[in-house]
Order: structure tokens, then C-alpha cells, then sequence
């Protein structure tokens, strides 16, 4: 048998491309196709999850905190909140946030306020009640970092003062004082609410996945890590 040392020469080498084949393959497993029912996301968490992002502009700092749930975006109002000071005021309100695979969008809505009712739901006049002056509105886009185990995203946005609102109270009441009929009164009431004074601003974000789950979702909460 005819010894050939070139061939135990060439050994390491071809176990270092072994190795590396390996790993590419491992790599691939991991992050080259996403798992079912995960909007695109290699997570194999999916999207799901309470996302929460730091805001900053020009006199302004804020938080944005939205969360997904059964890959959609949960419905429990406090997950999907703003809280922004801006120029020496505080605005807040809610957030819709629309992951579609990388690309992240998002609406921040004015301060919701509804008529006042009674127990029995209807309403009766005079009307009092208090609507903050300090509304606003705004939106913001970015992208996501779908194969960071945090599931970082960044992007920018701008916030706006809300405009005035023109608003109409309809109150309807049964009168039973006329014989032998009944009949309707209707009362239409519009007011007006003023806009907001605070100044437009565009911002930069950047933020995290804190949870794989929702908030206020139920469950035990695992935070997400880098390791």
C-alpha cells in the first residue's frame, strides 16, 4: 500500500470547510425562512408581543408602546399608548401600529373623550364635562429587525396639534304627557372644541420587543434577551 501524505495534508482543510458547511446550514435553519403563522418573522415567536420605543425630537421626549397579539394587534387600550412632552406640555393617547413583515407603521390618535351618559346610557342637558386643550396628533414609520432576538425597530415620526372639532349632542327624550300619543323630542346641541397649541415636531425613535406576549394579555410574562 503506496502512503500518500498530500491527502493527510489536505485533512484539516477539509474538516474547517466541513465545519463551516455545518454552520451556514444551522444559520439557514434558523433564520432562512420564516415559521408558519408568523407574518413573515423568522421569531419563532412570531410577532406577537409588547413592543416599546424611546421618542426624541426637538424640546421633545416621549414613550410609544404598542403590542400584538395572535398576530394581529391587541385590542386592550392600555398596550397601545403614547405619552410625549412637548414643549413644556404632556400629550397622550392612543397608538394603531401595522407590522407587515420589516416595515412598521403607525397612527397616534388625540385624546378620545365621549359624552357623558347616565347608567342607563342616555344623556341629558345641560352638559358639563372637560376636554384637555392639549391634544394631538401624529404617526411615525420605521423598520423591524427581524432576526434580533429583541426584535429591535427605529424609524421616525412627527406630532401635531389637533385641529378644532366641530361636535353635535343629539338627545332624544320620550314625552308621555300627551294624551292618548307619545311623542318625541329631539334636542341638537353643537359645540365646538378649540385646537391645541403645541408645536408640530418631527422625532426620531428607536425601541424594543420587552415581551414575546401582550400586555394585560394574561400569561407569564418572559422578557426577551439577547444571549
Amino acid at each position: 500500500m503506496k502512503f500518500h501524505p498530500q491527502v493527510f495534508m489536505k485533512l484539516p482543510v477539509l474538516c474547517t470547510f466541513a465545519l463551516l458547511a455545518a454552520a451556514a446550514a444551522s444559520h439557514a435553519g434558523s433564520f432562512g425562512g420564516p415559521p408558519p403563522f408568523s407574518d413573515g418573522s423568522p421569531l419563532q415567536s412570531g410577532i406577537d408581543g409588547s413592543y416599546q420605543a424611546t421618542a426624541r425630537g426637538t424640546n421633545l421626549t416621549g414613550v410609544i408602546r404598542f403590542a400584538y397579539q395572535n398576530n394581529v394587534q391587541s385590542g386592550i387600550p392600555s398596550a397601545n399608548v403614547y405619552s410625549m412632552f412637548v414643549d413644556g406640555q404632556v400629550v397622550t393617547g392612543g397608538v394603531v401600529a401595522s407590522i407587515t413583515g420589516k416595515q412598521l407603521a403607525g397612527v397616534l390618535g388625540g385624546q378620545d373623550f365621549q359624552v357623558p351618559t347616565s347608567d342607563s346610557g342616555t344623556s341629558e342637558l345641560p352638559l358639563v364635562f372637560i376636554v384637555r386643550g392639549n391634544r394631538a396628533n401624529g404617526d411615525f414609520t420605521g423598520k423591524l429587525d427581524l432576526e434580533d432576538k429583541m426584535s429591535a425597530f427605529s424609524g421616525k415620526g412627527s406630532v401635531a396639534p389637533a385641529p378644532v372639532e366641530t361636535n353635535t349632542v343629539i338627545l332624544i327624550q320620550t314625552n308621555s304627557g300627551v294624551v292618548g300619543a307619545t311623542a318625541n323630542d329631539v334636542t341638537i346641541e353643537p359645540f365646538v372644541i378649540p385646537g391645541s397649541s403645541i408645536t408640530p415636531t418631527d422625532f426620531t425613535f428607536e425601541g424594543v420587543r420587552t415581551s414575546i406576549f401582550a400586555q394585560g394579555a394574561g400569561g407569564t410574562t418572559a422578557t426577551t434577551s439577547s444571549n
